[in-house]
């Protein structure tokens, strides 16, 4: 259940960053600094995805990397929008943050289960 619902808020996640990413820049919503917004966007991409694809998280990873990048330059197609290498290393950055994150929280609680004993078998 819990991987079914980080799939859905992956995907809706990655619809507002295509959206915000590819719309004309008076489109864009604006909560604050930049860098922290396209940082936690993918962070938070990066993590639903790691939480909803965890035996693929290498093809998870590859795909942030070049789905921010092709994001960036699909802004050079856009009028009134432009890309930078830096805005694509902040995306980069912040979903591999948050895909690793996301897979440490995950290991530490499958560590738990693997070490948690039944009272009745103690």
């Amino acid at each position: 259940m819990v991987r079914k619902l980080a799939l859905a808020i992956g995907w809706l996640i990655v619809a507002v960053i295509v959206f915000s990413t590819l719309s004309p820049i008076h489109l864009r919503p604006k909560t604050g600094h930049p860098d922290f917004e396209r940082f936690v966007a993918f962070f938070l991409a990066g993590a639903c995805f790691a939480v909803a694809y965890p035996r693929h998280r290498r093809w998870v990873s590859a795909a942030i990397v070049v789905g921010a990048c092709l994001l960036e330059a699909a802004q050079l197609l856009v009028p009134g929008r432009d890309a930078h290498v830096h805005d694509a290393v902040v995306k980069v950055v912040g979903g591999l943050v948050g895909m690793a994150i996301a897979a440490l929280i995950d290991h530490r609680i499958a560590i738990r289960r693997l070490n948690h004993v039944p009272a009745n078998l103690a």
